[in-house]
């Protein structure tokens, strides 16, 4: 009895698991005023919390494993050349040398700001392209 009882929960909870929600991959690029951004992060907001991707030289960006459904965003991109960007140096060690990146170039800060999102989309089951155009 005890292992019909163990092959029970065992199948209920595979059963319980297939169940959630979808999720997607969301893949995209950002860019203000028709320029592609060069760094920074795209935040997105879900029922589960938050998920996040980087931004590269190119403005395109990755997120992974979205639950599916509708999400705000955010977009974060400070000066990656201003004094905040400090590497983590412990006692002894030689500080690493940051490299520069060109072409940044500062946003609204509205577009920042998941508090009061200016910026909401979908994200369905499976590959998802989603561009980020902000004005």
């Amino acid at each position: 009895m005890r292992f019909a009882n163990a092959v029970g929960a065992v199948v209920v909870a595979l059963f319980v698991a297939g169940c959630g929600p979808g999720r997607g991959d969301v893949t995209g690029q950002v860019t203000y005023q028709n320029k592609a951004l060069v760094f920074g992060t795209v935040q997105f907001e879900t029922a589960e919390g938050l998920k996040q991707g980087n931004i590269d030289e190119k403005g395109n960006y990755s997120i992974p494993r979205v639950i599916a459904g509708d999400v705000k965003a955010a977009v974060n991109s400070p000066n990656p050349n201003g004094g905040d960007r400090q590497p983590l140096v412990r006692e002894g060690m030689t500080p690493p040398k940051i490299p520069e990146v060109k072409g940044w170039f500062p946003i609204p800060p509205e577009y920042q700001n998941l508090s009061a999102p200016q910026l909401s989309y979908t994200v369905k089951t499976g590959s998802n392209k989603i561009d980020i155009e902000l004005k």
